[in-house]
């Protein structure tokens, strides 16, 4: 019974430890923001501040298994090319390792000491109204979480050398010298695949270190732990394009060479640590981290471009096919940024279909040839049908999002784009109905007076103004988003329906106006009036997401 409370308070420490890396990675991704996104371009001009941004951003995100998700988000977004993924991805190797000596400094001091204290600052913070401020609070609690997982593994982690099976098993395991090395690399692989964060397993094989292991089996269960990490990148590589299948294979490429180039030679860096770096165990696991990483990726630089050009001509042709939106869950990741993104394609896509709907409703207001009116209608109702389906994809992906436990900003951010999905969709459902009005009034020979059919005109040209500014505003790239425009031109279309209005009822009251004539205009008017609504409604959604 006793053995069993053990384990599980080993186990707990563990969980505990894997919890609060989680939390910490996720306050520091929602602290960043999207300024790192939307000046990626600018600082990925070169290979050398490539890397330097992808280490900036795994260090300020304190995790490389959501450095490498956000990288593949950026991949299948197409904000950056291979070559640039490439170099992120090296950028990121090194950006992890400093997770680790923040590990190391924990364990410096006495943890609970630390932690407490740091729990009373972390509880203003964490209470604050201000977003930014609760952000700073949970990366303070996460921080002192982080600090008595550490103190619980020591405490639980039981020592090899007061147990001499153990150091008689690892005895044994020594005699097979490269086949040893091995399985530890194999069981740093599976132990970081189980908790999914590279961090952990190293700061475990640390601790084991500590308590008896040989630092040589220690320092194989590191370059495993650095093949592992790459796992998460693979799940959600596999449901998404081809580029994030080759930059996650990349990933795990650069982890297996450097592993392989370790296997053999990393007894003599261990040594080389040891006499003339420091004798501290700690130091040295973490050291020969950050010198295998370094290696790596001084390794990999020169061949960046090449490998990548490789890649685009193997791989890809310059033809690209629309695929469908897909939702994937990624372990231990709820930040929305990249599944907003990826949403955010398929809405500019509709957005650019809305666009299309509206012109070629135009062109039917002042077309007599009949072929030339059935052809404008089946053009529109293919462009609500394409609009229908990018409505579902997008739709079901958000709602799955939306289940995810997300910040509140972040759920409300989400909400927000189902709203502006719902207006763009109806935009197609209401041009339908003004093509079937256009086409029955040609039909009967309903006649419209020059006047009435100025005002249509007009309706049309700010209809077409209003999806223009849609477009432009829903462009990511787009930093300043502004509604005055959007609304001003909803005011303009809501003083003509007024205007339009009152003209049929003066022409009808005048006997020039067949009732079939005015109940067809009626209802077109009545309709571009609702098309500007939701077009407004759109556009006042956007400057909301925007202004987060």
């Amino acid at each position: 019974m006793h053995l069993l409370i053990l384990i599980l308070q080993l186990f707990g420490a563990i969980a505990l430890f894997i919890f609060a890396i989680k939390l910490l990675s996720e306050n520091l991704q929602a602290l960043s923001g999207s300024n790192f996104k939307r000046t990626l371009n600018k600082l990925t001009k070169n290979n050398f501040s490539t890397i330097v941004t992808g280490t900036i951003f795994t260090t300020a995100i304190q995790s490389s298994s959501a450095a490498s998700v956000f990288i593949l988000g950026f991949v299948n977004a197409g904000l950056i090319n291979l070559r640039k993924a490439f170099g992120l991805i090296l950028g990121a190797n090194i950006g992890t390792t400093l997770t680790l000596w923040l590990v190391y400094l924990g364990m410096q001091f006495d943890l609970v000491q630390i932690a407490l204290p740091l729990i009373l600052v972390a509880f203003p913070f964490y209470l604050s109204k201000k977003r930014n401020q609760r952000k700073i609070g949970g990366i303070l609690f996460s921080l002192s979480l982080l600090f008595l997982a550490l103190y619980f593994l020591k405490n639980f982690l039981p020592s090899i050398e007061s147990h001499q099976k153990l150091q008689d098993f690892f005895q044994h395991l020594s005699n097979y010298g490269l086949l040893t090395n091995l399985l530890f690399i194999v069981f740093g692989i599976l132990l970081t695949i189980l908790v999914h964060f590279s961090s952990a397993s190293i700061t475990i094989s640390i601790l084991l270190a500590s308590k008896g292991l040989p630092i040589e089996l220690a320092a194989m269960i590191v370059l495993g732990a650095n093949i592992g990490t790459t796992f998460t990148a693979h799940l959600v590589a596999a449901i998404g394009d081809k580029y994030t299948k080759v930059v996650a294979a990349f990933h795990t490429f650069f982890n297996v060479i450097v592993a392989l180039i370790f296997l053999f030679l990393g007894k003599l860096l261990l040594t080389f640590i040891g006499d003339h770096i420091s004798t501290n165990l700690a130091v040295q696991l973490i050291t020969f981290d950050t010198i295998t990483n370094l290696v790596g990726v001084l390794l990999f630089t020169p061949f960046v471009n090449r490998l990548a050009f490789y890649c685009q001509k193997k791989y890809f042709s310059f033809n690209n096919t629309e695929k469908r939106v897909e939702f994937f869950a990624i372990p231990f990741g709820t930040n929305s940024d990249l599944y907003k993104n990826e949403a955010n394609k398929k809405l500019i896509k509709l957005a650019t279909t809305t666009k299309q709907t509206i012109y070629t409703l135009g062109r039917m207001i002042t077309e007599s040839d009949e072929e030339k009116i059935l052809v404008f209608r089946e053009r529109i109702l293919e462009l609500e049908k394409e609009g229908d389906q990018l409505e579902r994809e997008v739709n079901e992906f958000l709602n799955e999002i939306a289940d995810l436990d997300l910040p509140n900003e972040n759920t409300l951010a989400i909400h927000q784009l189902i709203t502006l999905c719902h207006h763009l969709e109806s935009v197609g459902d209401i041009a339908i109905k003004i093509s079937s009005i256009h086409r029955r009034r040609r039909m009967t020979n309903s006649y419209f007076t020059p006047k009435m059919r100025t005002y249509l005109v007009e309706f049309q040209e700010y209809l077409d103004q209003a999806t223009r500014i849609l477009n432009q505003n829903l462009n990511e790239t787009q930093e300043e988003v502004s509604i005055k425009q959007a609304e001003f031109i909803e005011k303009s279309i809501n003083t003509i329906y007024k205007e339009a209005e009152s003209n049929l009822m003066k022409t009808i009251e005048k006997e020039k106006l067949l009732t079939t004539s005015a109940l067809f205009y009626k209802d077109l008017i009545q309709n571009y009036e609702i098309l500007g609504d939701h077009l407004y409604k759109a556009n006042k959604t956007i400057v909301k997401l925007k202004n987060q």
